[in-house]
């Protein structure tokens, strides 16, 4: 049934499915040791140290390659004529190649629910030294790590276009104050300010260049591109290796799932572990009924609000991609914000340089699914994120988008920009503006929570707080699967940190 087997005779200490962020951190910290033998597999192709050898459009932090190396995702039961894509990255690196750069913690309420929900230690104090360990933030001081994998970058006001100084200016003119620093304190509260970002010497700084590089060249770390895995080898309770798509086997001590919030829970499925009914549809034999497996998918949805001409007075010097974030509050949030309004601005042959404006809602509640729609590896994923399900997201979402209209029709940003037929749509009423949202929203390519972490009487739970999936031995997840709730931030920032906590533990014994 699973076609022949070949393996090269060696056993690893640690197998690492997946080079996203969550991967390459592992793959650095645990190859720490000498004494560890750690392989390191993904899907896609591997560019190596050398940055020339980079294709070029992953370098571009001012854009979003979302194409590039895509795994070729799309969003359930929409029309074949209007595909939605959910794109995530196959290649060393992961969705951090083509990511947006935006370098946020979130807000300490979120991270003390998750430990609330029976996660010791995944509260903000127990996490929190893990985001320091992450970055290198020139700010420095008792919320910024200075010497960690990843620079941190804000731009200047010397390097701020005509466009980016007014939406500053805009967000001060309606009550929004200024934020020097965004990732200053535990919480986060109304504002504007320069948006901190993954970003060194113009360069998107990818899981690749900035955790992998420095361990690229250990004796005990081997690293295997265009490695499909197909799902993990399970022997007498234990997970004993992985075996890929073609065929080919590796062994190791202990696997860790870190294919990301839709990769992980495939191979899980495909293994067995998962949804008993949804298996046995497709003719995969249950090894462990685990109805959260895939289950629980959420996300940030957000719409397009605004496309406009620059005028010419405000010429940019060069493209900008969210330089700055104004965090806000909805009426359905009574403390910690729960809306971004992101902009940019980008050259166009046809129409010159265009402005663009968005809004985010950065706490949803609707939850949504990946299942499989086949036992072959080769097969895409059904995927729906089920945005707007909930009145309480569809109603914060109407309201980021009040707020992001008002913010382009307001001085000094309304004198720089000439709207583009169509844009903003107008509605007459609440109702209208809920149709439309519910016709036109979309992603922040923040999908969390589809192999949630929470104690074993929690049957919707998938590994325990130390990323272990219940009932297998020398099993984990640690990517943004496992998160139980998604953070009020974009999602970078803390899978990284939630993977170095992993790797903490498994190099002090799981007590963490």
């Amino acid at each position: 049934m699973w076609g022949s087997t070949v393996t090269d005779g060696r056993v690893f200490d640690v197998v690492i499915v997946g080079a996203g962020p969550a991967g390459c951190v592992l793959a650095s910290r645990l190859s720490e040791d000498p004494n560890r033998s750690v392989l390191l597999l993904e899907a896609g192709p591997d560019y190596g140290v050398e940055t020339t050898a980079w294709p070029a459009e992953l370098f571009d932090y001012t854009q979003m390659p979302l194409e590039a190396h895509s795994w070729g995702y799309l969003h359930a039961g929409r029309p074949v004529d209007k595909p939605f894509q959910l794109n995530r990255a196959r290649v060393v690196g992961g969705t951090s190649t083509i990511n947006g750069c935006v370098w946020l913690r979130g807000s300490a309420v979120d991270y003390d629910e998750w430990e609330t929900a029976g996660n010791p230690g995944w509260g903000f104090a127990g996490l929190f030294p893990f985001f320091r360990r992450a970055e290198s933030d020139s700010l420095g001081g008792q919320y910024h790590g200075t010497d960690g994998p990843v620079p941190v970058f804000r731009m200047g006001e010397a390097e701020r276009t005509p466009i980016d100084g007014a939406v500053e200016a805009t967000a001060l003119a309606l009550g929004f104050p200024r934020v020097d620093d965004l990732n200053g304190a535990p919480g986060q509260q109304p504002g504007v300010g320069s948006a901190p970002k993954n970003v060194a010497d113009g360069v998107r700084m990818n899981a690749a260049f900035t955790y992998l590089a420095r361990a690229r060249n250990r004796a005990n770390l081997r690293i295997v591109p265009d490695a499909l895995v197909d799902r993990v080898l399970v022997e007498e309770g234990r997970a004993v290796g992985v075996r890929l798509a073609d065929g080919h086997e590796w062994r190791g001590s202990e696997v860790e799932l870190c294919g990301g919030t839709f990769g992980s829970p495939a191979v899980l499925m495909r293994t067995g572990i998962g949804p008993a009914d949804h298996l046995c549809d497709l003719g995969i034999p249950v090894h462990i009924d685990l109805p959260g497996v895939g289950e629980h998918l959420l996300d940030h949805p957000v719409v397009g609000v605004l496309d406009a001409l620059v005028r010419p007075e405000a010429t940019p010097a060069a493209a900008t991609f969210i330089p700055s974030i104004v965090k806000a509050r909805s009426g359905q949030s009574d403390e910690e914000i729960d809306l971004h309004i992101y902009h940019g601005q980008y050259f166009d042959d046809s129409r010159g340089w265009v402005f663009w404006l968005s809004a985010s809602l950065q706490y949803a509640v609707s939850r949504g699914y990946v299942r499989l729609t086949s036992a072959d590896p080769h097969a895409t994923l059904e995927i729906d994120h089920r945005h707007l399900t909930e009145q309480r997201d569809l109603e914060a979402l109407c309201d980021g988008v009040e707020l992001a209209a008002r913010l382009a029709a307001t001085e000094p940003l309304a004198a720089k920009i000439e709207r583009l037929p169509g844009w903003p749509t107008n509605w007459k009423d609440r109702d209208e503006l809920r149709t439309w949202l519910r016709a036109n929203a979309g992603t922040t390519y923040h999908p969390s929570s589809t192999c949630r972490m929470g104690p074993a009487s929690d049957p919707t739970a998938v590994v325990d707080h130390q990323g272990r999936v219940h009932g297998v031995e020398g099993l984990r997840v640690a990517d943004a699967s496992i998160f139980p709730a998604g953070p009020r931030a974009n999602i970078h920032f803390t899978v990284v940190a939630a993977a170095e906590k992993i790797a903490e533990m498994m190099r002090n014994g799981d007590t963490v």
